[in-house]
Order: C-alpha cells, then structure tokens, then sequence
C-alpha cells in the first residue's frame, strides 16, 4: 500500500458513495488507474466492505450501552455467535481477553429492550454474568477504520 492508496481509502473513509471519477480527480489518477486500485484494495481484503454510519437515535435505538459477557467454558461459540447475529440491537460484537469474554455494543428503543436483551443473553444463550454500561455520548470521529501505515 502506498500514499495513493492512503489517499483513497481516506476519501472512502469520507464519503463511500463518492463516484469513481471525483475519486480519481481527488487522488490525481485515471479513471481507469482508480478503478483498478479500488478491485486490488476490495479483493486484497483490506478494504472488506462500503457502508453507512446510522445514527441510532434518528433509527428509533436512542438507548446505546457495551455489555461484558462472561461465557461458561463448555459454550458453543458457533451457536452463540449464530444467535448473537440474529439479535438485531446488537451492533458489534467482540471476543475479548481479560475478565470477561465478549463485548457487546448494543442499541435498543428503550431501557424494557435493553433488560429483555440481558435476559435473553442470560436465559438462552447461557451468559454467566453481564456487565452493563449505558453510552452517554460517542466522541464526535469515532468509530473510525484502523490506522493505516
């Protein structure tokens, strides 16, 4: 990856729908040199996917909290992610080191979906212990992609 490549994925990080050609009029390239650059970013796996920022609140999921789990030693990871997946207030989930085993990012419509969503994680899917923590707000630029070297 070079400082073209930088360059575009910063522009994506920006805007994702911009057109290939304001892409490669920002960067200095051809059309044709871009688009070629984009297919080796896309099919290196680097850049896995384009996609929107949803503002939760504005989707009617004003509630935002992280949730540790703390996982039995015999669970199923398969079945648990499967599940996880399935559960549309989680946003992201993570296998973590440390005291507890995954952590979750959820948004709900309310505090009732947020308990329903800690009984579930309890009741069906076998958590041991949950720790909650509500989001009082996210630090404007953030989540942001990884660093790039």
């Amino acid at each position: 990856m070079d400082a073209i490549d930088r360059t575009i994925i910063g522009e994506l990080i920006s805007d994702a729908r911009i057109s290939v050609t304001d892409l490669a009029a920002r960067v200095h390239l051809s059309v044709s040199a871009t688009s070629d650059r984009l297919r080796r970013l896309t099919g290196s796996g680097l850049v896995r996917r384009f996609t929107i920022d949803i503002e939760p609140s504005a989707a009617g999921r004003p509630i935002e909290a992280v949730i540790d789990l703390r996982l039995p030693p015999d669970v199923d990871l398969a079945h648990l992610e499967e599940r996880l997946a399935d559960l549309e207030s989680i946003v992201n989930a993570a296998h973590m080191t440390g005291s507890f085993d995954m952590q979750l990012r959820v948004a709900t419509a309310d505090i009732a979906e947020l308990d329903e969503l800690l009984t579930t994680l309890k009741d069906e899917l076998g958590a041991v212990e949950t720790n909650t923590r509500l989001v009082l707000r996210t630090v404007n630029g953030f989540p942001r992609p990884a660093a790039l070297r």
